[in-house]
């Protein structure tokens, strides 16, 4: 017989938006049809499919303008998802 403690944890559901240098989104490689914070909210809402456990994972660009970053935060935030996090890539060896 298997332990209830040996069972793996489900991992939750993650959205992933790309902000790309110019300010354009894209969620789990979807591209949001405009640039504002409620066309973004409108597709976390969608992609989140009524689930508040949803992990968001902010994906972007060297170049994208601090406020396209913050508007993220604020479309998930409307949307009711509070789990965030931010993509990390290591710096390439020369």
């Amino acid at each position: 017989p298997a332990a209830a403690a040996d069972r793996l944890q489900e991992r939750p559901r993650e959205i992933i938006v790309s902000v790309s240098g110019d300010g354009r989104y894209a969620v789990d490689k979807r591209a949001v049809d405009g640039r504002s914070v409620e066309l973004l909210q409108a597709e976390l809402t969608r992609s989140a499919d009524g689930r508040n456990d949803v992990v968001v994972i902010v994906s972007a660009d060297a170049m994208a303008a601090h406020q396209s970053v913050i508007n993220v935060l604020d479309a998930a935030r409307r949307a009711g998802l509070q789990r965030l996090t931010f993509a990390a890539t290591a710096p390439q060896a020369r």
